[in-house]
This record gives C-alpha cells, structure tokens and sequence, in this order.
C-alpha cells in the first residue's frame, strides 16, 4: 500500500516475500547460466542484486522496529524496483550472449519478457495510468504468465532433448552389444579353430608315433633275422633284407605323407587332394606298368575336405593300389565318399 495503514503485520511481511521471490528467482537463473563459468558481468549483477535486496530488506525491518511506518512510498518504491530491474536486464542481456543453447535462452527470454512487464508495472503504479489497456499489476500478471509458459516450453523442449539422447545412447548400446557379438563370434570361431589346430597336432604325433613303432619294429626284427640268416641261407637272408627296406621305403612315404597333411591350410581344394594321389598312382602303378584311370565322385567337391577326410583317402587309396599287380589291363579306380567314410573302389575296365 502507499497510503499509511493500521495493518502492519501485512506490512511486515508482504515485502520481505516478494524479495524473497525475487531473489529465489534470480539464483535460480544464475545457477541455469553457470554465473562462475566465465561470466564477470553475469556474477556482478547477481551479487548486486543480492546486495540491493539485503539493503531493502535491512531498511524494511528498521522501518518495521524503530518507526510507525505502515506504508511504501511511491518514490521509494520505484527507487528500489527500478534498481532491481536494471540489474536484471544487464545480467539476462549478458547471459544471452554468452549462453547460446536452446533451453537456456527460452529460460532467459521468459526472464527477459518478465523483466519487460516488471518495469511496465513499475511505470503504470507510480504513474497510475494503463499500459496497453491494463493496470498496475495486470501487467505483472501478464509477465508472469508469459513467464510460466516459456520456462514449460523450455522444459519441454529439454524433455525432448533427453528423451532422444535416451534413445540415441540405447541405439548406441544396442550396436555396441551387436558388435561385442560379432567379436564373441569371431573369438570363438578362432578357438575352435586353434582347438582344431591343436588337435591335428595330436593326431599327428600319435600316428607319426605308431607309425615309427610299428615299422621300426619289423624293420628291426626282419633286419634281425637276415642277420640269423646269412651264414646258414643266404637267399633267405637277402629276402629278410628286401623286406625290411620295403617297409623303410614304405615308412619313409607314409611319414612324408602324414607331414603333408600337416602342412595342409584349412581350405584345402580337391585339385590338391586330386594331385597328390595321382603322384601315388604313378609311383606305385605307372612304373610297374599297370594301366589305370582315377575317377572323383562328385560328391568330393561339395563337402569340407578337413585333414582327417584327406588322411583317410590317402590311406585307404594307397592299400588299395598295393594289390594291383596285373599287367596289361587297365584298372578303373573310383574314390566316393559314403556316410561321411572315404569308399575306394578298383574295377577292370571293361
């Protein structure tokens, strides 16, 4: 009220909430702009804003226990208003153009607007006269209104800003958890690949172990024998000895086979299979002049040819060829595969 009134309790209080408000209202804004993140001019008028209420309120409650004042002054209020408006609109002009992002500047622009209808309040209470058809605190109200709706505007716009982060970090997770999957996958194909690898190894060195058992020992007992042999039958001791250097020459290609297959890369084609067992067949049959023809199932280019499949052909292909010994006559040698088992099969041909 500016006229001297009997209530002073109304007195006491009303102004004490509004600088409350208001300064409620501007700490709020200084923390939304980051006043102490280099922003001298914004920390400025924020703390003389503070300073000018704590002056206001300091001179209220003198007036409120040392006189009988009941009343605000006109002149006194627009002092005080027009001191806290000035340094309102330095400090929301500077932090407009050091805070560039959407939400803070509809923060500020409602600040701004509410600023605008402050002073227009201002203007039409001391003057008593009405500004775009309203009066005194119409326009306030006004203000607070537009306000309310840019700062809900503001916090809508900052919902939906979250909201698509939310979704565009849950994407990011989503291909994140793909591309560990992919690596898992990989991981796991590459140790059952070594696992594989490994395995081979094993095989290997068990067979490359039965096989130098097993020859080594009837080398060493034929060898044993054409040593029995020589002073009593010389011709069996020349045949003990034959054996025994068939199956070292055996020996020798078994294990240069077994050594072959270990060197073999996992994506073996047939035409390497294929040439490999020709170089047997000529070996074995095409210098003891028999005659032959090799065919390939079909089925060979269509399954995986792991190393234990090879080593399966070429083991069973080379007992097969060994009892051929018909000169003269073309054989006809089929290679299949039957119930994932290698199948040799020999025929004259006809």
């Amino acid at each position: 009220s500016f006229e001297f009134s009997t209530n002073r309790l109304a007195f006491a209080f009303d102004y004490p909430l509004l600088l409350y408000m208001l300064v409620s209202y501007v700490y709020f804004i200084s923390l939304l702009v980051e006043m102490h993140n280099n922003a001298r001019i914004i920390k400025f008028t924020v703390y003389g804003f503070y300073v000018s209420a704590l002056v206001f309120l300091i001179d209220h409650i003198y007036k409120i226990f040392f006189t009988t004042e009941a009343y605000l002054s006109r002149e006194y209020f627009l002092l005080s208003k027009i001191i806290m408006v000035s340094l309102a609109f330095v400090g929301l002009s500077s932090a407009w153009k050091l805070r560039k992002t959407v939400f803070i500047r509809f923060i500020l622009g409602g600040g701004i607007i509410y600023a605008v209808f402050s002073l227009l309040t201002i203007i039409s209470v001391y003057y008593k006269i009405t500004i775009m058809g309203l009066y005194q605190y119409d326009l306030y109200f006004i203000g607070c209104l537009l306000d309310i709706l840019m700062f809900s505007s503001a916090l809508g716009y900052r919902s939906h800003l979250i909201n698509n982060e939310r979704i565009k970090v849950q994407e990011e997770l989503t291909n994140q958890s793909l591309k560990n999957e992919v690596l898992l996958n990989e991981q796991r194909l590459l140790l059952e690949k070594e696992n594989k690898q490994r395995q081979t190894l094993i095989d290997l060195n068990r067979n490359i172990q039965q096989e130098l058992g097993s020859r080594l020992s009837s080398i060493h007992v034929y060898t044993e024998l054409a040593s029995k042999a020589i002073n009593k039958d010389i011709n069996k001791s020349q045949e003990y000895l034959d054996k025994a250097s068939k199956l070292s020459t055996q020996l020798m290609v078994d294990m240069g086979d077994i050594l072959w297959i270990a060197a073999l890369p996992d994506d073996t084609t047939i035409d390497v299979l294929k040439a490999r067992i020709h170089t047997h067949a000529n070996d074995h049959l095409r210098n003891n002049e028999i005659e032959y023809e090799i065919h390939f199932s079909d089925v060979l280019n269509t399954i995986t040819l792991n190393k234990n499949i090879i080593s399966d052909i070429i083991t069973k292909f080379k007992s097969a060829i060994t009892i051929l010994n018909i000169k003269n006559k073309v054989f006809i040698i089929s290679i299949d595969i039957k119930d994932n088992q290698p199948s040799i099969n020999i025929s004259p041909y006809h």
